[in-house]
């Protein structure tokens, strides 16, 4: 039997815990000056849902600080450690297209490398479940790799991994037309292990409907 790519990823994530820690040591990725942004245009307390949440670290501990955090990550021992550096967060393990919450749940979300682990045809679904969690005029804030890649399993930090993404105009006409309108985005490079890979950022509000 074929292994499902969410069984990859949460496999992988397990084994590289730490290593993956370690890539943003090298420099500074754009994920935080992206997520204060965001912020900043939110009321004290919102409700955040943080995709792919990882280890909690930094993204997860920014946004508890002023705000309710909801995070989820299909790999149980990111959970692990997310609950151990964001104990003011509330953590699951789950398969994020999965996830069922009642619409309105949310002011805003967000996934930092998360959609490039998911089948780039079942992104519209995501965006599309998104929209429902999301108050009106909710945010989504998410990046996704830059790459034309049908879905690839490639060997990623010492254990297998899934990535999977559209080129950047695909992506955006995808979330727009999930019902989003694109606040700001940009592509911007960031280091890993030595290696620069190109993300296509995005910051995102729910239409009015």
């Amino acid at each position: 039997m074929t292994e499902e790519p969410q069984q990859i990823v949460a496999r992988g994530y397990d084994a590289v815990a730490h290593s993956y820690a370690a890539l943003e040591r090298d420099a500074p990725w754009p994920r935080l000056a992206w997520l204060d942004d965001l912020l900043t245009r939110l009321p004290d307390a919102a409700h955040v849902l943080d995709l792919g949440c990882g280890n909690g670290l930094p993204a997860g501990e920014r946004i508890a600080r002023r705000h309710r955090l909801t995070g989820v990550d299909v790999s149980a021992r990111q959970i692990e450690l997310a609950r151990a550096n964001v104990p003011g967060g509330e953590f699951s393990t789950g398969d994020i297209l999965r996830l069922r919450h009642p619409d309105g749940t949310f002011a805003a979300v967000t996934a930092f490398y998360t959609f490039d682990h998911l089948p780039r045809e079942r992104l519209p679904e995501m965006f599309q479940l998104i929209h429902g969690w999301l108050a009106a005029s909710g945010y989504l804030l998410c990046c996704v790799e830059i790459e034309d890649q049908p879905g690839t399993v490639a060997n990623w930090l010492g254990a297998p991994m899934y990535f999977s993404s559209y080129d950047p105009d695909t992506t955006r006409a995808l979330l727009t037309g999930a019902g989003f309108e694109i606040v700001r985005d940009a592509i911007e490079k960031q280091t890993e292990g030595g290696h620069e890979v190109g993300y296509l950022w995005l910051l995102a509000r729910k239409c009015p409907e």
